[in-house]
Formats: structure tokens, sequence, C-alpha cells
């Protein structure tokens, strides 16, 4: 009785099947049919023939669309399937004259394509996966005092004057989600290039993890900024490893900022990474905290002497165009001594073009240096720090701002405008330039970065009066 049950449903579905299949057919050659009338080739986006033949292809989507009312919606340029060609009426016929995913014919930039498409089903939850990376390379005349030269010390030429991979940039992870339970998730990020000693744990002791352990290849380096798992119950977030800092605007990821170069403040006075617990509890749809403990600063399992501080804040989103965000980790800081740093972060959107940022840093530590003192080398250890003799400040302030407006998709310009104080002398940066997309997986940022302080005109390394000239620099990134 259930064979006959079997048998006689699967003729049923096959006969239904077919139905839908013929009627389909129908409506494809109909409409190609139409096409061949309408005679599109050669035609551009706006001409009446061209319209007409769009005009077709959307009739015949939407009939398809009502033939399968219970199939799920599926995002423009998803990976193709059945189900993903007649849930999105204008992705089915759109190859022509208006369509096609990254780039489209009528000036529109379309979504970019992503590695993690390649695993996506339209049809089912994506379960909180993330995958992808970037490649950027780019050129930089002179030594900038942050990523492109390692500020005074300048050991390193490789880094300016000189084409080079500045990231090839490779994460994966899974993220936690709470909201029915208990959730599990990870990430793990991979970096190798020019900037990779920056994204390593310095503030480790020497062989442990990614630091001074064999990741390192002449000016290239493998480094892991990120390995942490992470759980969530209801609107409570923790991770729990290695993790980049909540402090501050600017971050390692190329991707993240809209310049190349990077801040004075970001670079010599606020952490990379850490290692420890942190806990992100959302209290409203506007608020978040942030708590918890980690090692230092620029730490990755691994406690540089007695290692041990609070890292947390909130981000308070005030009204749709504004955001305020406050960060802090005191505590020892490890590598740092003994000591605090406070970040303040304000955006705001004034139009649908105009964006400013504005950041305010304070940084304090009593951070001692063993140095050599006389001709024969004895180390005097309770030297203080001093940020214009050693590179590394005891005690800052950074204050800067930013301005953003965005023409289109494919053009924003940008200007960054700091202050940064450190041991009593101040230094000044102004930068200016564009991101350019000319593809929804491409970014080209060229800028001009000024630099000058009246306190500080030292030549550093190879006769480089490095905080008083001007850098050019530009960049390219593919992301995936």
């Amino acid at each position: 009785m259930q064979n006959s049950r079997r048998v006689r449903f699967t003729g049923i579905l096959g006969a239904g099947a077919s139905m839908v299949l013929g009627t389909a057919g129908m409506l494809v050659s109909s409409a190609l049919f139409a096409a061949e009338a309408c005679t599109p080739a050669g035609c551009t986006p706006t001409s009446p023939t061209c319209q007409q033949c769009d005009q077709v292809f959307s009739d015949a989507a939407e009939k398809l669309k009502n033939l399968n009312p219970g199939c799920c919606p599926a995002p423009a340029c998803a990976a193709p399937s059945a189900c993903a060609d007649v849930c999105n009426p204008d992705a089915v016929f759109n190859a022509g004259c208006n369509g096609g995913c990254g780039g489209k014919s009528n000036g529109e930039l379309g979504d970019p394509w992503t590695l993690q498409s390649l695993f996506a089903n339209p049809c089912k939850p994506d379960k909180g996966w993330q995958i992808g990376g970037w490649t950027s390379f780019g050129y930089r005349n002179n030594p900038d005092g942050s990523f492109a030269g390692n500020a005074q010390v300048l050991d390193d030429r490789q880094e300016w004057d000189r084409f080079a991979l500045d990231q090839q940039y490779f994460y994966i992870g899974k993220t936690a989600n709470g909201n029915d339970g208990v959730g599990f998730g990870f990430r793990m990020d991979m970096i190798y290039g020019l900037d990779g000693n920056e994204a390593q744990s310095f503030g480790n002791n020497p062989g442990e993890f990614d630091f001074l352990n064999g990741w390192d290849h002449g000016s290239y380096e493998w480094a892991m900024p990120q390995l942490y798992g992470e759980v969530a119950v209801g609107n409570h977030t923790a991770k729990i490893g290695h993790f980049y800092t909540l402090l501050g605007y600017e971050v390692i990821p190329a991707t993240g900022n809209f310049f190349s170069s990077r801040q004075l403040t970001f670079y010599n006075s606020e952490p990379f990474t850490h290692t420890g617990v942190l806990v992100a509890s959302k209290v409203s749809d506007r608020l978040t905290l942030h708590n918890g403990w980690v090692l230092g600063m620029d730490t990755g399992f691994d406690q540089l002497g007695g290692g041990n501080a609070y890292h947390g804040g909130f981000i308070f989103q005030a009204t749709e165009a504004t955001s305020l965000t406050y960060m802090a980790v005191f505590g020892d800081l490890g590598w740092r001594g003994n000591g605090a740093i406070n970040s303040v972060v304000m955006s705001h959107q004034w139009t649908d073009r105009i964006q400013t940022v504005h950041q305010f840093d304070v940084f304090s530590s009593d951070l001692e240096l063993a140095k050599p003192l006389g001709p024969f080398g004895f180390l005097q250890a309770d030297v203080p720090a001093n940020f214009a003799i050693d590179g590394i400040a005891r005690n800052s302030i950074g204050l800067i701002n930013y301005a953003f407006y965005e023409f289109n998709d494919r053009l924003k310009a940008g200007v960054r405008q700091e202050w940064y104080k450190a041991d009593s002398v101040s230094y000044y940066t102004l930068t200016y330039g564009v991101n350019v997309k000319p593809h929804a997986n491409v970014i080209v940022r060229p800028e001009v970065r000024h630099m000058w302080s009246p306190g500080n005109d030292l030549v550093y390394g190879d006769g480089e009066d490095l905080y008083n000239q001007t850098v050019f620099g530009v960049d390219a990134i593919v992301t995936y």
C-alpha cells in the first residue's frame, strides 16, 4: 500500500513539474522571440529600443516568479540556481543592457564578488559564516613615520620608494548567534606583506606566537592578528583569545581605513591587538557596552612582565546620523609600562554626501627604558622613555579630525588633520586624497601627506628629516 501511494504521489509530482516546466519554457520562448523582434544589438541603456527589450524581459521574469510563489528570496548576484533565478525578476533577463555583477554598464557600481559566494546557498541561511580577504599593493616616495618606515629607527628602506605588497589578507570565521540560546563561533585572520610586522604580537616575549619566531622573510612578514573563540547568549557576546583592539578610529586592515597611511597617534600610542576576554552587551538598539580583561598591549597568547589590564567602553548611536564611541585600556600595559589610554571618537553624517569624524586620545605611562651610558655601554635602567629619542612615547595627546565628501558610489574625497603631542613635542600632519572604485571589488587610494614638527627637526636614519616633509602615496586594494 505504501509503495502504491509513493508511485501515485511521484506520478502526480512529475506531472505537476512537467506542467510548470512546460509553462516556463513557453514564457522563456516568448520572451526570447520578443527580444529578437526588438533587436537589442548595439542598444544603449537609455535608448527606447533597449528599454522595450528590458520591459519584455521584466514581464517574463514576473510571470516566472508567480509560478513558484513559495520560493525563497535571493540576493542579486547570488550563486546561480533555479530558485534564485525565479525569485529575483531583475536578475533573470538583465545581462544585456543593464545587468552584471560587480559593475554595470548603466553607471551603477553593483555588488562585489566574494569568496563566500562560492559556498553560499541562497535558499538556506548562511549561519553566520565569514570567509574572505583582499590583496593590497602600494607605493610611498618617502617614509611617513608610521607604516611606511619604522618611525625614528627607519631600519627598513624596503618599506618606501618601491611598489610592493602591503597586505595579503585572509579571514575565516563564524559569528556566534545567541538569539535562540547559546551560540558558538570563532575567527582567524592571517596577513602577509610589508604590514605584517605591525600586525604581529610585538608586546610578547621574543619567540612567542608570531613575534620573532621565524615568521619574517625580509621586508615581508606573516602575522596572525586574530585567533579567538566566541560565545553568545541573548544580547551578550564574549570573545576569548587574540583579537584587535577596540580603541581609536583607524585599524590594521587596509579595507577599514579611508587613507593608506595611518595616524601618528594610532601608530605610536594605541595598541593594535590584545589577548584576553572581551564581552559585548547590547543594552538597546542604540547602546552597546564592552568590558574585558587583557594581558597588556599587543600581546598574543603571552604575558610580558605583569601585563594585566582592563579594556572596554561603549558605543552609543545617538541618532541615525551621530555615533559616539569611548574606549579605554588601563592597568599594567606590558611592554608600555603601567598606565592608561582613553579614546573618544564621534562621527556625524551631515548630509547624504558629507561626513565628519573627530577623535581625541590621551595616553600616559611610567615607561622606563634601559639605555647604554658612557663609552663602556653600561645600562642605566631608570631612564624615562622619550618619543623624539626612542620612538616610543611615554605620554601623548592626539587630536584628529576627518571630513569626507562622497560624489557617488565610485568616488569619495577625504581630508585628515592631526595634532600629536608626544613627550612635550608637537607633531602635525595634513593628509588629503580620494578613493576611486573602478569596480566593486577594486579601490584605488592616492593621497598626499604633509608633515611638520617645529620642535623636532632632527635627522633620522639615512639622512631623513622624518617629521618635516611631504609624502606621496598610492595603493590599490582588490577584495574577494
